[in-house]
Parts: structure tokens; C-alpha cells; sequence
């Protein structure tokens, strides 16, 4: 049973504004995929090629920030009770510059090109710009859990500052003079990694770690000082790399890696006292994307291969924890919406399915087996290179777990259509 203390349900926007993010993101994980089995061990050989630039950038954003804003126009009203202004208009403006921009900037990064560059570079600050804004609105008025509210809010300005470093690092492959390029590109990441999505993923576990598995809250100081120290830290790399300092970065950047991997502990040890013995699919993929995220920081930390680290952060995490949260939220809110139905009807002779009855669990199970073979194949190619089979069998199983994943979910929306139009049957009598 759902903990659902505390939600604002009433405050939600109509299903289709989430699910248009969520039905387009495995699209991009698919063509990830392709790419990286055309490519073969170029793609993972050094994190400066091409195609791992594009690669990085069709996950990061094709799937990874498509579902988080797809969720975060939902979450926002249900967590903290403030609706995103003009959500039914921006969302479609916000993905279609998403989707645009995030291809034109793929195909920039592997084949170059002013113009393609240009075009996603644009597209992307025009989209992004206006979630900021709108989201942005929603927060100020906010009035939910603090510990959530404060950590969506910094996962705001740690999108920004990645939006805005990112607009640079395109303004230098266009032609600016940008000294110390290197250094730059890694605190672009680090925002993105550990400022966008890391606080993010904090925010949204203090309330739906609790929630879908009744597990104890966060303690209070883990939750109460986690977000100001990943956002010390990383001012502190803005301002080191600002003055060339490159070893005072690495400390910023590690500041924020350990106070992460501290949550991804907490979590596993949060998990470990569910009320709930059960082990569904989405539990599965949190044990996962935790377990990668501590071997990452493990990794970086002792000055491994930064190859690896990318795996180990985009797939294990990037995808892994998206999909998971996916296969726990999208039936959640074709559930939720057709009871909200069914109570502002008065319709009660339409009987609602269970959550579980929109996506088989049997089927989720196999996704997660393809997912966890394409990290697994694709962590063996970035320790042994020279085994040149493993990278395209991790891109066939990461294609493979997308194409499920899709399937999936089109599944889910249309068991969610098809009682819809029962309801419109059964009021029409």
C-alpha cells in the first residue's frame, strides 16, 4: 500500500503533460543505442570523441532531463501544492525545443557544424529557459515538505548553471576563445551530474522512497544539510576553475560526489526497513542505480578510467533510475486520474484495475534483465577494451530494453484510454 501522506492530488495537471515526456524519452535511448553499435569501441575508447560527446548528450537529455521534466510537471503541484502556470501550453513548447534541440546538438557533436550546433544550442535555452521560468513560479509559491522544496529549488539553479556553461562550451566550438576548455567541460558536468540531477534525485527520494515503498524517512542530518553542501561544493569548482585552480576543484567536485554517495547508502539502508517484503521491478532498479553510483564515486575518486565513470553514471543511473521511478509512476497516475474520474462522476459501477494491472510486472522484470545486461556488457567493454564484442552486445541490449520500455509504456496509457471511454460510455446511458 502507497504512503501518500502529504500529496497535493488534487493539484495535478491533466495525465497527458507527464506522459508526452515520458513516451518520447525511450526514443532517444534507442537511437543512443544505434549509435553506439555503429560506432563500436570508438564511442567509449576517450570521453572527447565524438561520439561519445553525442552519445552523452542524447542520454543526458534525450531521456534523462525528458523524464524529469515530464515528472516534474507533475510533481511539482502534487509534492509542494503549486501549480506550474500555464503548463497545458508550455509543456509541448518545452519538449518540442527538447527534442529538437537535443538531435540538432547530437548530430553537431558527431559530424560538426555551425548550424546544427547553432540550432540545438537554441533550441535547448529556449525550452529549458521556459520550464525555468514556469517551474520556477510554481516553487516560490511552494508550500510542501522543506527538505523537498529546498532541493528542488537548488535542482533549479543547477539547471541553469548547466544551461548556462553549456551555451559557452557551444560558443567555443563555434569559434570563442575559451581558455582552459578542459576544465570548463567538467564543470558543465559536474552541474549537470551532481547539481541538476543530484539534486533532483534528492529531492524527489525524500518523498518517493517513503511513499512507494513505506520505508522511514530520511534522517534529519542526512536531509538537512545534503543539498547547501553539494551546492557549497560546487560553487566552490566554479570559483576555482574561475581562477585556474584545478586542484581546488577536484575538492568542490568531491564535496558533492561524497555527500551523493552518503544518500545512496541511506537509501539502500531506507530500502532494507520497507514495510512492504515485496520486491517489485522499480525496487530493483533503485538497489541498481544506488549500487552504480557508489562503485562511480568509488572510481573517480581513486582516478580511474573517466570511461568508466560515465557508464557507470549515465547507464546505471541516468537510465536505470528514470525507468524504474517510470514503472512505478505511470500506473500510479492512470490509476490516480481514472479515481478522480470515477469520484467527480459518481460513476463507482466502472471497476478500476489495480496498479499492477497496467504494466506486467513479468514484463518489467525482463526489461530490467535486458538494462542490467547493458550495463554490465558495457562496464566489461570500458575495463577490457580489447574485447570487442562487448560494446555492441551492451548497445543491442540498451536498444532492446528501449524498444520493451516503450512498449510498456504505450501499453499503460492505453489500458488508461480504454477505461477512460467506459466512463464516457457508462455517463452517457
Amino acid at each position: 500500500m502507497l504512503n501518500t501522506a502529504g500529496l497535493s492530488l488534487d493539484q495535478a495537471p491533466p495525465i497527458r503533460v507527464p506522459f508526452s515526456f515520458f513516451l518520447a524519452a525511450p526514443f532517444f535511448v534507442f537511437l543512443a543505442g544505434a549509435l553506439l553499435l555503429w560506432q563500436g569501441e570508438s564511442a567509449l575508447l576517450t570521453r572527447w570523441s565524438p561520439s561519445a560527446l553525442a552519445l552523452t548528450h542524447l542520454i543526458a537529455l534525450g531521456f534523462l532531463t525528458q523524464v524529469m521534466l515530464g515528472a516534474l510537471f507533475q510533481m511539482l503541484p502534487v509534492l509542494i501544492g503549486a501549480r506550474v502556470p500555464g503548463a497545458n501550453w508550455i509543456a509541448p513548447l518545452v519538449q518540442g525545443c527538447l527534442i529538437l534541440g537535443t538531435l540538432a546538438l547530437a548530430v553537431g557533436l558527431q559530424w560538426g557544424g555551425a548550424v546544427w550546433l547553432s540550432l540545438g544550442g537554441g533550441a535547448l535555452a529556449i525550452g529549458l529557459a521556459a520550464f525555468m521560468g514556469a517551474a520556477g513560479i510554481a516553487l516560490v509559491h511552494g508550500r510542501g515538505a522543506l527538505r523537498t522544496l529546498q532541493a528542488m529549488r537548488l535542482a533549479l539553479f543547477g539547471l541553469l548553471m548547466t544551461l548556462l556553461l553549456g551555451a559557452m562550451l557551444v560558443a567555443g566550438l563555434l569559434g570563442a576563445p575559451i581558455s582552459g576548455l578542459t576544465a570548463w567541460v567538467d564543470l558543465h558536468l559536474g552541474w549537470a551530474l551532481l547539481g541538476w540531477v543530484g539534486m533532483l534525485i534528492l529531492g524527489v527520494g525524500y518523498q518517493v522512497v517513503p511513499m512507494f515503498h513505506v520505508t522511514p524517512a530520511y534522517p534529519a542530518w542526512l536531509a538537512r544539510p545534503a543539498a547547501w553542501v553539494i551546492l557549497g561544493g560546487l560553487l566552490l569548482a566554479t570559483a576555482a576553475t574561475l581562477m585556474g585552480w584545478g586542484g581546488l576543484a577536484v575538492w568542490g567536485f568531491g564535496s558533492a560526489v561524497g555527500v551523493l554517495a552518503v544518500f545512496a547508502l541511506v537509501t539502500l539502508d531506507r530500502q532494507r526497513q520497507r514495510e512492504r517484503p515485496r520486491i517489485d521491478v522499480t525496487l530493483l532498479y533503485w538497489w541498481s542505480a544506488m549500487l552504480s553510483a557508489l562503485l562511480a564515486a568509488v572510481v573517480w575518486l581513486s582516478g580511474g578510467r573517466a570511461e568508466l565513470v560515465g557508464v557507470l553514471v549515465l547507464i546505471g543511473v541516468g537510465l536505470g533510475l528514470p525507468s524504474g521511478i517510470l514503472f512505478k509512476i505511470m500506473p500510479f497516475l492512470s490509476w490516480f486520474h481514472l479515481q478522480h474520474r470515477q469520484v467527480a462522476a459518481r460513476r463507482f459501477d466502472v471497476r478500476l484495475p489495480h496498479m499492477q494491472a497496467f504494466i506486467p510486472e513479468r514484463w518489467a522484470r525482463v526489461q530490467f534483465g535486458l538494462h542490467l545486461s547493458a550495463l554490465l556488457a558495457l562496464t566489461l567493454a570500458t575495463i577490457w577494451p580489447e574485447t570487442v564484442w562487448l560494446t555492441p552486445l551492451g548497445a543491442l541490449m540498451m536498444m532492446s530494453a528501449a524498444a520493451l520500455l516503450s512498449w510498456l509504456q504505450l501499453g499503460c496509457y492505453r489500458r488508461h484510454l480504454q477505461i477512460g471511454r467506459r466512463f464516457l460510455t457508462s455517463c452517457a446511458r
